[in-house]
């Protein structure tokens, strides 16, 4: 016997599936409740003349099977286009996907600390196994930020609640990317900086030591210099030299435990 498909649905995914099974000679039908256009949120509209997309959908996959399909369907269609999205929030325009640190600067010192402590509390008492897109995406930004940028952008996008949408969904749209990583990139050039004073710190400030009248490793250098007293500028040397091999030793343990892409060998 011959099999009869039916799909519901002739948004992109039944489309897709209907236009494959019709290569295996599978009887398919198409079922779509719009009575003119197919294509689901990713078709084209005709109104007043005008024709324009539901959204300013760009393709994109990591699958070599998706992209040959569509390279398969549309060889000569498929325009490549330099991709800037953006959140108009509050007065102000934020990249999207959202960069954690330019959210929170741009949200300003309140906000920012508030959506911080959302975010702990997020980690210390996560939703376990998180089911939609509103439990996963507060499990991994907190609360508050999901409240401020994701809730209503994704709503209105999709056009469905943020809990009727699955969490591997929310997975696959925002794999990889979290407000702790984003913290935790940003405090990289801090930690660069923080080893590289180190050794200033210790062999002391000459302007500082001059002003407050505090003796100091540094007017010892410059006294040993004016006295050609080679010995303690030796010394002087030497405990600067290993000041600088422990701080970028510290530096790269930090990086170590900041960044997990960095292996100690």
């Amino acid at each position: 016997m011959k099999t009869k498909v039916a799909i519901i649905g002739a948004g992109p995914a039944g489309l897709t599936a209907g236009y494959i099974l019709s290569k295996e000679a599978v009887d398919v039908v198409v079922l779509e409740a719009d009575p003119v256009y197919v294509g689901g949120i990713s078709r084209t509209v005709t109104y007043k003349d005008f024709h324009f997309d539901i959204g300013g959908h760009r393709f994109f996959s990591k699958s070599k099977a998706v992209e040959d399909l569509w390279t398969e369907i549309l060889p000569n269609d498929m325009l490549v286009r330099p991709r800037s999205s953006r959140i108009f929030y509050d007065g102000k325009f934020y990249s999207y996907p959202l960069k954690p640190v330019e959210a929170l600067v741009k949200l300003g010192i309140v906000k920012s600390a508030l959506c911080v402590l959302s975010w702990l509390k997020a980690r210390l008492f996560p939703v376990r196994n998180p089911r939609n897109f509103e439990e996963w995406v507060s499990n991994q930004f907190g609360k508050r930020l999901f409240n401020t940028f994701f809730k209503s952008y994704t709503e209105k996008v999709w056009g469905m609640s943020c809990k009727e949408i699955s969490a591997d969904w929310a997975a696959q749209r925002i794999r990889g990317l979290s407000l702790g990583s984003a913290i935790k990139n940003a405090l990289i050039p801090l930690i660069t900086l923080a080893g590289l004073q180190l050794p200033l710190v210790f062999s002391g400030a000459l302007v500082t030591e001059t002003v407050f009248t505090w003796p100091g490793m540094g007017r010892l250098f410059v006294d040993s210099i004016g006295y050609r007293d080679y010995p303690v500028l030796m010394g002087l040397l030497m405990l600067t030299a290993l000041l600088v091999v422990v701080g970028n030793l510290l530096t790269d343990f930090i990086y170590a435990a900041v960044d997990p892409r960095v292996r100690l060998a």
